[in-house]
């Protein structure tokens, strides 16, 4: 049993080295949600090579070149306007706004 537990060790070791690896080389490690800036609408995308990049809603693809800064608390800085942005956690599900159609029929409405 102590084996089988120090191989895991070991392994997960090995996992965390290799992920924050290909975070120093701009791979996104797909460990968290993509972000996205409400207030600048500066968003995180993927490259076909992996590579982490964000760009402009109207520039889909091409890199601007900012990467948002990581804070404590699954919180992150928008490297354009400053503004805090909280990481969407897709475990917990996310409630449509006020008069989206998923709200309005959960309310026994149409939309």
């Amino acid at each position: 049993m102590s084996r089988r537990r120090n191989n895991l060790r070991q392994l997960a070791s090995r996992i965390v080295a290799l992920q924050a690896k290909a975070r120093a080389l701009g791979l996104f490690t797909h460990d968290r949600e993509l972000l996205e800036c409400r207030k600048c609408g500066l968003l995180e995308d993927v490259t076909s090579t992996g590579q982490l990049i964000t760009s402009r809603p109207q520039t889909l693809g091409l890199d601007a070149g900012f990467r948002f800064q990581e804070l404590p608390q699954n919180r992150f800085r928008c490297p354009a306007c400053g503004s805090m942005v909280a990481e969407i956690n897709l475990r917990r599900k996310k409630q449509p706004r006020q008069g989206e159609p998923g709200r309005l029929l959960a309310q026994g409405r149409k939309p």
